[in-house]
């Protein structure tokens, strides 16, 4: 007797209406004022009902803050490495400039690997740009969420090779411009690719890339090698 074996193929299951909100909602709040992305525009993007902003998050606003905060918890794995790398390596590096040295590049390897990293998308620097180069409701969730927290552990390694508080002008000052120095490569891909001719930012490039931003900060550091 012939038998009939039906195949049951599950189909995947569709993300929750608020996952998909806030996947959408990024990009485009990456690439647009909040004025300028309409409620219509994110639930488009998302595929779900118009509705579904306001039964989730409240309303656009809740939705924005919802993005960031979903961002720099994305991001969390970064601060983390980070503060596990520079706690063990600070102190018995003091007053050691070849062990400091080794430190600034271990760390600008760790932050431009992540930077280019396909795990976090260009996207979310814009998006995060935007809100702190024209402050807005979420301006101070991602000041301590995150940026004070990557600055307070840069600022540490600072002071520990100047002997400037961390807390001083100078200290400050600094680590805002190491870190910037790093930021800007992911920031203008296409500027330095065009100046160097570089198809994209393979491993080779961004190899080259960390050794120069190391020298670079080292010097800003006075760690410099004396020449032989």
């Amino acid at each position: 007797m012939d038998q009939t074996i039906d195949l049951i193929i599950e189909k995947p299951k569709k993300r929750p209406a608020s996952d998909r909100l806030i996947a959408a909602a990024g990009p485009l709040f990456a690439d647009s004022p909040f004025d300028a992305v309409s409620t219509r525009e994110l639930a488009n993007a998302a595929q779900v009902n118009l509705s579904a902003i306001s039964y989730h998050f409240g309303n656009k606003e809740g939705l924005y803050e919802a993005v960031f905060k979903n961002l720099l918890n994305e991001l969390k794995p970064i601060r983390e490495g980070m503060a596990t790398f520079l706690g063990v390596a600070i102190e018995p590096a003091i007053g050691n400039k070849g062990m400091q040295r080794s430190i600034i590049r271990s760390l600008v390897g760790m932050f431009l690997d992540s930077l280019t990293s396909s795990k976090h998308p260009q996207w979310h620097m814009r998006l995060m740009l935007r809100e702190i180069q024209q402050p807005g409701r979420c301006f101070d969730l991602v000041m301590n969420g995150h940026i004070n927290i990557v600055h307070n552990l840069i600022g540490e390694l600072v002071s520990s090779i100047t002997g400037n508080t961390e807390n001083s002008p100078s200290v400050i000052i600094t680590s805002h411009t190491i870190i910037g120095m790093c930021l800007q490569y992911r920031l203008n891909e296409a500027i330095l690719a065009h100046r160097l001719s570089w198809r994209d930012y393979g491993a080779a490039e961004i190899a080259i890339i960390k050794n120069e931003t190391s020298k670079m900060i080292i010097a800003i550091l006075g760690l410099t090698e004396p020449a032989t």
